[in-house]
């Protein structure tokens, strides 16, 4: 048996606290009422004649689980653990197509197309670090293609946008140093390139 006590008069009363048998969720929301509403625990008070009580917690009369509430959450966890199993096995095959990529344009292409599904599933767990490392893969991918303006433009906003945070990751902020600096030397080798063909 349970015992909770509450008293809302000066302290040494002459009546004693008044016995108060009660559901255990009944007397939560009866609690927080009196705790809240003056109101209502002067009008309380004054109806049972008393100021202290010894409310007797009883066992709940029916079964108090949410489970649609369950269901869903359940659903929820089922859903996350799926999406952080898909994007690991994105993560290993896109860094393969990746390496790749330097050397077979059909690799650097399958690896930006798997960095686009990474963002989607990134975008899906609402982790923004994750997206945002999305986005430079891809921009790497770019890169490989030879297509400088758009990774450019990417790599820029990354760093602006990492550098705006409150919390400042820095292994993001060195993630795209690294790839602006992969960006300047490819761009480099194509330009010697395009010279050398006239």
């Amino acid at each position: 048996m349970h015992v909770q006590e509450l008293s809302f008069g000066k302290i040494g009363s002459r009546k004693p606290a008044l016995d108060i048998s009660v559901d255990c969720i009944f007397y939560y929301y009866l609690s927080k009422e009196l705790q809240i509403s003056a109101f209502y625990r002067v009008r309380f008070c004054k109806t049972q004649k008393r100021r202290s009580f010894r409310f007797i917690l009883l066992p709940t009369r029916c079964d108090t689980i949410d489970y649609k509430w369950n269901d869903r959450v359940v659903e929820m966890v089922r859903e996350r653990c799926e999406l952080d199993h898909a994007l690991s096995w994105l993560s290993t095959l896109g860094g393969a197509f990746s390496a790749l990529g330097d050397y077979f344009a059909n690799c650097a292409l399958i690896a930006g197309k798997i960095s686009v599904n990474q963002l989607k599933l990134a975008l899906r767990l609402g982790d923004p670090t994750i997206a945002a490392r999305c986005r430079l893969f891809f921009s790497l991918s770019l890169i490989q293609q030879q297509r400088f303006k758009l990774a450019r433009y990417i790599i820029h906003e990354e760093y602006k946008n990492a550098k705006k945070s409150v919390l400042v990751d820095e292994r993001l902020v060195k993630m795209c140093r690294g790839i602006w600096s992969k960006l300047q030397y490819e761009h480099s080798i194509h330009k010697s390139r395009k010279k050398s063909q006239l």
